[in-house]
């Protein structure tokens, strides 16, 4: 419930969360601190985000931080 309430905060601000599981890693965006092999996931595709990333239009005030497969 909590989480929820700040993400409506957040959106009002025009603050946007990013950081998806199946996502394309982006060294811009995401802090990779682990790395996996798995033949279901493609190269460099996120496999498990750890702390979802914070965004003001162009810059970043949270990076995402994920675990990255192969």
């Amino acid at each position: 419930m909590t989480m929820t309430e700040l993400q409506k905060i957040l959106t009002g601000l025009g603050i946007t969360v990013f950081g998806e599981a199946g996502e394309a890693f982006d060294p811009k965006l995401h802090n990779a601190v682990m790395h996996t092999q798995d033949e279901n996931l493609g190269e460099n595709v996120i496999a498990q985000v750890f702390q979802k990333g914070f965004r003001d239009g162009d810059k970043i005030i949270r990076f995402a931080m994920v675990q990255v497969a192969n």
